[in-house]
């Protein structure tokens, strides 16, 4: 059809004894713009990924209308609702910063195409009329310089950073609060229910679609993540999968063509496994967020609105292609939707921790959860699953295999050179070193406090702990939201949770009766 349109305005018009006449249309018009209207259609159906920008407006207004308590305005869920869209800002930042760091284009690499057409031909300057252009045109031809990159990357870590801190000591608070008065959604299940769907279904086209590329490695000054923190090897040499792109990427903005050239005989494994375990960790991240509010909350209409608000946020778009993100993430909402019992939890909790290394602080907290009662069967799944990982690093033969252990459990050196994040933009590394003891200490607190922990504590100071570690993690810390913002947002929708403790909830391990078995019948007859 546009390609009709355009033909007929294009068409020249010729001179009929000084007249010009134009043509007249064609009698087929309507038959030509149906064809053209009915091959289009034929077509298979094009899907364009929103650009971030865009998608950021959309998602922010539609989470203020679906969450925000217009009636209370000034309630603790609002003030949650609002801290939870502080990160938008800082993630932005620093994806455009990454952006600009990766599509540094010079003049000569354009052909120096800044020359202008008389530097090549003076006389054209001396033939040209100059016509004097007003202030106020002069003004507004003026263009502003645009934020260097690692500016934009400073500011965005930084604002990230400290919107961690705030949401850790907001989780910190949770635990002395008692009342919590019952605020859906401003949207019935059924509403919610379908939005979820369709966000769910859109996220997993969007990965689907999009090209698994290798890990961008550390570069000082940067701001890049360069993946050689502490962590399981396996997970670090799978690509990431970029599931947003700006169109300032495209041809049709910058007008400069990108080749990209594929390796000569690519590995099917290498396409398909990120893809795999992307959407499977969406998929469980998401289930366990709706079964933790229906089997642990009593309410299906606050486990699906917590999923939908998380699907809604401008991260959860971006980095759903991101394995180090969304399968720590699902793993440990895994460990939580579990806690009723121990040795799954342990396990979950374990394989979370291999992965990714910083899940072994959550240990004091966990296991002072269970002391009372399930103790030893979450200590069993969690050595179960760190040995299922030893073994996988062993077998798969990447490198030193004692390089690579030291790297799991994070037995190393504390790094101090070519760091990305917030470290490589001005942050001394030094500063690091007390950051880590304030960490610790924190963990470790969490033996003794609270003194009775519940399911509310797990999520509080799970969320809070995995907060704090951005502000150490030395290769990107602050943009790993899905190791703690699935939980501080159900710790936002939580209801009253005091009787869920160890006691209360987890059955006690099933012990053999020394008594003969027929006492042990005589017994269970005076028992019944």
């Amino acid at each position: 059809m546009r390609q009709c349109v355009w033909t007929l305005t294009q068409s020249k018009s010729y001179a009929m004894n000084g007249q010009p006449v134009y043509p007249s249309l064609p009698d087929n018009l309507v038959d030509s713009l149906l064809a053209q209207l009915m091959a289009s259609y034929a077509t298979p159906i094009s899907y364009t990924i929103t650009e971030p920008p865009s998608w950021v407006v959309l998602s922010v207004f539609s989470l203020i209308g679906l969450f925000v308590v217009f009636q209370r305005f000034w309630s603790l869920r609002n003030l949650d609702i609002l801290l939870v869209l502080a990160f938008i800002p800082g993630f932005m930042l620093v994806y455009e910063g990454q952006h600009g760091s990766d599509n540094r284009i010079t003049s000569a690499d354009l052909g120096d195409s800044t020359k202008d057409s008389t530097d090549l031909d003076p006389t054209l300057a001396q033939n040209q009329i100059h016509t004097p252009v007003p202030e106020s045109a002069k003004i507004v031809q003026a263009n502003p310089l645009p934020m260097p990159a690692n500016t934009k990357l400073y500011w965005g870590y930084l604002f990230l950073l400290v919107c961690s801190g705030l949401l850790a000591l907001r989780m910190l608070w949770d635990t002395g609060i008692v009342r919590r008065p019952l605020l859906e959604p401003n949207l019935n299940s059924g509403g919610m229910l379908f939005i979820g769907i369709g966000l769910l279904i859109f996220l997993i086209i969007n990965i689907a679609l999009s090209t698994p590329r290798p890990r961008p490695l550390g570069v000082p000054n940067t701001g890049l993540v360069s993946g050689a923190g502490p962590g399981n090897v396996l997970i670090r040499s799978i690509p990431s999968i970029e599931t947003m792109q700006s169109a300032r990427d495209s041809e049709s903005r910058s007008g400069v063509t990108t080749v990209e050239v594929a390796p000569a005989h690519p590995k099917p494994l290498d396409t398909l496994l990120p893809r795999i375990l992307a959407i499977g960790a969406n998929l469980i991240l998401i289930a366990s967020i709706v079964g933790i509010g229906y089997w642990h909350f009593g309410s299906f209409n606050t486990g699906v609105g917590t999923a939908t608000l998380y699907l809604l946020l401008p991260y959860t778009a971006h980095t759903a292609g991101s394995v180090d993100h969304v399968v720590p993430g699902s793993l440990l909402l895994l460990a939580l939707l579990m806690y009723r019992q121990p040795f799954l939890a342990g396990l979950f909790l374990g394989l979370a921790a291999g992965v990714v290394y910083y899940p072994f602080f959550l240990l004091p907290l966990w296991c002072s959860f269970y002391w009372q009662r399930g103790v030893r069967r979450f200590a069993l799944g969690f050595a179960f699953s760190l040995a299922v990982l030893i073994l996988a690093v062993a077998l798969s033969r990447q490198g030193d295999f004692l390089v690579n252990l030291g790297y799991m459990f994070g037995v190393k050196q504390v790094e101090m050179r070519e760091l990305g994040g917030i470290w490589g933009l001005g942050w001394h590394p030094i500063v690091r070193i007390p950051i880590i003891v304030v960490f610790v200490i924190l963990s470790m607190s969490f033996v003794v406090w609270p003194a009775q922990k519940n399911l509310a504590t797990l999520m509080s100071c799970s969320a809070a702990l995995m907060a704090a570690a951005q502000f150490w993690h030395g290769f990107g810390g602050g943009l790993f939201l899905a190791w703690f913002l699935p939980f501080a947002i159900l710790t936002i929708f939580r209801p009253n949770l005091d009787y869920c403790v160890a006691l209360e909830v987890v059955r006690p391990w099933p012990r053999r009766s020394k008594l003969p078995k027929k006492l042990q019948s005589e017994t269970q007859t005076l028992a019944a």
